[in-house]
C-alpha cells in the first residue's frame, strides 16, 4: 500500500471509532501501520495445522 492509502485508511478508521488524528500525528501512524502490516505478514507465512487453533473452551 502506499502512504496515500494507508493514510485514507487510518483517517476513515479513526473516524468510525471517533479517534481524532492530527496532521503531526500522521506519519508515526503510517509507520505503525506498515509495522504491523510486516508483522502480520510474517506470521501469516506459518502454516497451522488443527493443532494449532485455539481450543473451543478455555479451562485453566
Amino acid at each position: 500500500m502506499t502512504d496515500a492509502e494507508i493514510e485514507a485508511h487510518a483517517r476513515a478508521t479513526a473516524a468510525l471509532i471517533g479517534l481524532p488524528i492530527a496532521p503531526h500525528q500522521m506519519p508515526g501512524v503510517i509507520a505503525g501501520l506498515r509495522v504491523a502490516a510486516a508483522a502480520a505478514a510474517l506470521i501469516d507465512k506459518v502454516p497451522l495445522t488443527e493443532v494449532d487453533e485455539a481450543a473451543p473452551v478455555f479451562r485453566p
